[in-house]
């Protein structure tokens, strides 16, 4: 039974140096381990278009059993990365079915593996027992988990691997909670082990203060105090390397040793660059909670995956890589018992934010200041979307949920009947708020 203390899972990080040998030994079960999801997809494939049957993940786990006990290649790669992957499997197919019943959008059915990237393994259970400190000497049996790391009194730790021993980590930050499960991934630039802990929830603060924010290609962001954030664009910078590095890949012959280390030359400069743009995203996030000590942060709910359609914004888009943003907003306001929430972005470019009028012209993306035609209000177009996000989000707090009604927002007596718990809610705003009603 699952301890009810531990419910937040929380991914650490960290570069593994394996010798030859053992790198030699993990590309061969990589290999292994794609053979063996692409067999476990034409099964079920098979199974689907022949008798219109589901195969689930416990029968595939009945077949590796009886192929373990046959066959001395599935015997050499720990049973426990073998049964993961038929896991991702199962993981995938139940999400095809899943939007195939639905019947909506793209059915995502799963595709033929050319290569897989990562080892994953779960850490077990096993029964301990502690002596407590009574003249009786009771003892205690604790289930708890393996740890993979042994600590050593020189850089690197030892990471315990199943079947191939122990493997150089260097642990630059000390693991919290209780270790669950560990996946070993091969990037360009090396091996990293990703362990993910289980550790309990942080209480959510008491909401005092609170900043939105309006994402942009142009600039990256814009807080609702008028602060804008530069777009880096690491993609557009790294474009003109990018083009040499593919020059060079064309050149050579494919498959050959100079064109697998142009490959590799290739990949590893994209590995960089997206490392500057989650560095970016990681400390601007940080800097919204944190340096400005907010412990409410409100953005747009932005559906990127439509935006990024547009055949003139996907690129400044994607380079943005305004999910990526959101994503670490909502994890990071978990881990630290903040507040992020995200309100309708319906026509918060289109609105006055100080008489709350919609303008009767649509503004297209070139006019980056709006004039309001009811009230005169001039003033920066994202500022302006900025601060109607922060009115929208500022209307009512139910629970954890804040109620996005421009109207209420500025109505406190109306708010106030609906149910708030105290009228103090409303006027955690009143810095922004009240040199405009």
């Amino acid at each position: 039974m699952r301890d009810a203390r531990y419910t937040m899972k929380l991914t650490f990080k960290y570069p593994v140096y394996p010798t030859k040998t053992q790198e030699r030994t993990l590309l061969k079960w990589l290999s292994h381990l794609c053979e063996l999801q692409n067999s476990a997809r034409h099964d079920r494939k098979v199974a689907w278009e022949a008798e219109g049957e589901r195969v689930s993940c416990n029968d595939q786990e009945k077949k590796l059993k009886v192929a373990r006990e046959k066959y001395a290649d599935f015997r050499e790669v720990p049973q426990d990365m073998q049964i993961c992957t038929l896991e991702r499997t199962d993981k995938a197919f139940e999400g095809f079915y899943r939007r195939w019943e639905k019947g909506a959008g793209k059915k995502g059915y799963p595709r033929h593996r050319k290569r897989i990237k990562s080892l994953t393994w779960k850490l077990r259970k096993y029964t301990k027992v502690v002596r407590r400190k009574t003249k009786d000497a009771d003892k205690q049996r604790l289930r708890v988990r393996q740890n993979p790391i042994r600590e050593t009194a020189w850089k690197h730790d030892r990471l315990k691997v199943p079947k191939l021993g122990e493997v150089k980590i260097y642990m630059h930050r000390p693991l919290q909670g209780d270790p669950k499960e560990v996946i070993l991934v091969k990037k360009a630039s090396g091996w990293y082990a990703h362990i993910t802990c289980e550790l309990p929830d942080t209480p959510k603060v008491e909401p005092t203060t609170a900043i939105a924010v309006d994402v942009g290609t142009t600039h990256y962001l814009t807080t609702s105090e008028g602060e804008k954030e530069d777009n880096p664009r690491w993609y557009r910078e790294a474009e003109g390397l990018l083009h040499k590095h593919n020059q060079t890949m064309a050149r050579r012959k494919k498959g050959s040793k100079r064109w697998q280390k142009s490959v590799h030359t290739t990949a590893l400069h994209h590995e960089r660059t997206a490392n500057k743009r989650k560095d970016f995203i990681g400390k601007l996030v940080y800097k919204l909670f944190h340096h400005y000590e907010n412990n409410v942060l409100v953005a747009e709910d932005l559906s990127v995956s439509n935006m990024v359609q547009n055949q003139h914004l996907s690129q400044s888009i994607s380079d943005a890589s305004w999910a990526t943003f959101f994503k670490w907003c909502a994890s990071i306001a978990e881990r630290d018992g903040l507040h992020f929430h995200q309100v309708d972005p319906k026509n918060t470019s289109q609105t006055c934010s100080a008489c709350g009028e919609k303008s009767q012209k649509k503004l297209s993306l070139a006019i980056r200041t709006f004039e309001c035609q009811f009230c005169g209000n001039s003033l920066d177009r994202d500022h302006n979307a900025a601060l109607n996000i922060l009115f929208r989000a500022a209307a009512a707090l139910r629970g954890e949920r804040w109620v996005s009604t421009l109207y209420e927002a500025r109505n406190k007596n109306e708010a106030q009947d609906e149910g708030l718990l105290n009228a103090t809610q409303l006027l955690l705003f009143d810095a922004i708020t009240s040199p405009s009603l």
